[in-house]
């Protein structure tokens, strides 16, 4: 369609004036050297926004609309940006622009569960720069984080920090999980009583490895030990976890476990989960008993009440249990086993993070087999005392009872735990934000909620757009352009 309009010129009176004339201008639905309405720049912005520029290029095709990715892209970055009001409580995160390189900073607006600023830094100085000029704010919610803690206290001193307590909860796992990798070789030795013995006798024992396995295991071992090795000699050179880190290119919390760990931490042996031949099991027993040691006929018969794997299982699972060898097994191979298989009583003790997971779970949700573990573990005196100062400050954060801080914090005083006492330490340095997490109502779980849409506007920009253009499509979902 094409837009014929009859306007008025004039002429300014003004000799002064480098503008002779002018003509009548409509800036209500037409502005000056426009190509299209207001109206469809409207529609074309909210389109945009939702699907990103390409995609709707090709959508706005079908509704006979012509526009270019390129001039869809210049209209959103065009839109202006709307009031977002004086905030009052307001909470900060983080999230990767570049994971493990380059980190910004989200700031939403609590009471209306609206972003109301993206940050290209994550910084302290930029945090303080922002709070300069929002002096409406009076409330904080933020993480464990120091650099954060930092620019609160520089650009909103008069502002209350609250410490996440999903974060109080995190960083109580992760204290437990360092004090159980110290103390993990004496759980290993622990007597078992019968219930332990029963719930032992009914783990089914994993299969026997490949020699290609085996031989990957031992190099991965091998591998292992020469950076354990290595980050122990750095440490008697005199660097701190953070430099090794950053020398050797690891993750600070595998720095962390070689450097803390007193002899090489071995890996713990996987226990066998759930297996597709688990329910024929009883049948493949009693057949054995019965003199049947043929693999693929005992595949054959199973195959016939609706088991869908293949022979190879079966198999394995005859390998160890064979009283002679296969008639087709050459001469080298034929090796009499009959030992089945049996599992130790150091795998009844899980994984260090699976042990520091239970000592924070609550009891009553417990299943027969976890509360076993955990009573098995408790054994060990010293990790009696710290499971009963994990379930008082977990309890302590979810019920917010802020008056047993004080007490709790003396109680980590007197026990020899030294990463317990660290952890106090810490709460105690911050102090007033862990108090104010327990007084208060306000947490970062929102926030947390607004980093994962971000993710997504992120991913389905395909990690490619440039930072003002997130940021405007990040403050678009939130209703702020």
């Amino acid at each position: 369609m094409r837009l014929h309009l009859w306007v008025r010129r004039f002429r300014c009176r003004n000799p002064n004036c480098a503008q002779k004339t002018f003509v009548e201008q409509f800036p209500d639905w037409l502005p000056a050297y426009a190509r299209r309405t207001i109206r469809l720049t409207r529609v074309l912005r909210h389109v945009t926004f939702e699907v990103s520029a390409e995609a709707a290029h090709r959508l706005l095709k079908h509704f006979q609309i012509a526009a270019s990715g390129d001039t869809l892209l210049r209209i959103i970055r065009q839109t202006p940006p709307a009031s977002v009001g004086s905030p009052r409580v307001i909470g900060i995160d983080d999230w990767a622009l570049k994971r493990g390189r380059r980190y910004g900073t989200l700031v939403v607006d609590l009471e209306r569960h609206r972003v109301i600023d993206v940050l290209s830094e994550r910084t302290s100085a930029m945090v303080a720069d922002w709070l300069n000029r929002w002096k409406s704010v009076e409330i904080v919610a933020r993480d464990r984080s120091t650099e954060y803690a930092a620019g609160i206290r520089a650009g909103a001193p008069q502002a209350l920090q609250v410490a996440d307590r999903w974060h109080l909860l995190l960083n109580l796992r992760q204290m437990l999980d360092r004090f159980v990798s110290a103390l993990y070789p004496s759980l290993q030795q622990l007597p078992l009583c019968p219930e332990h013995a029963t719930l032992l006798g009914q783990q089914r024992p994993a299969f026997r490895r490949t020699q290609s396995e085996q031989l990957a295991t031992q190099r991965s071992r091998e591998q292992r030990i020469a950076k354990y090795e290595q980050i122990r000699q750095l440490r008697q050179e005199g660097y701190t976890i953070a430099q090794i880190a950053t020398k050797l290119g690891h993750h600070w919390e595998t720095i962390r476990k070689y450097y803390e760990s007193t002899s090489f931490p071995e890996r713990k042996r996987r226990r066998p989960g759930r297996s597709i031949l688990d329910f024929y099991l009883p049948y493949l027993e009693r057949r054995q008993r019965e003199g049947c040691e043929n693999a693929l006929q005992l595949w054959r018969e199973i195959q016939q009440q609706g088991y869908p794997g293949s022979p190879r299982q079966v198999l394995k699972w005859l390998q160890l249990r064979r009283t002679a060898p296969a008639p087709s097994a050459p001469k080298s191979k034929q090796r009499r086993s009959t030992n089945p298989p049996q599992t130790q009583p150091s795998d009844l003790v899980p994984s260090a993070k699976q042990i520091a997971w239970l000592l924070v779970s609550d009891p009553n949700q417990l299943t027969v087999e976890a509360a076993v573990v955990l009573q098995h573990v408790q054994q060990n005196r010293e990790l009696a005392v710290i499971y009963g100062l994990a379930q008082q400050f977990a309890n302590m954060v979810k019920q917010r009872l802020a008056d047993q801080l004080d007490p709790w914090l003396k109680d980590c005083e007197t026990v020899s735990a030294v990463p317990v006492q660290n952890f106090a330490l810490g709460l105690r340095q911050d102090y007033a934000a862990v108090r104010a997490a327990l007084e208060t109502p306000w947490s970062n779980g929102q926030t947390e909620g607004q980093v994962n849409r971000l993710k997504f506007i992120k991913r389905q920009m395909y990690g490619r757009a440039n930072f003002d253009l997130l940021r405007l499509k990040v403050l678009y979902s939130s209703g702020f352009t």
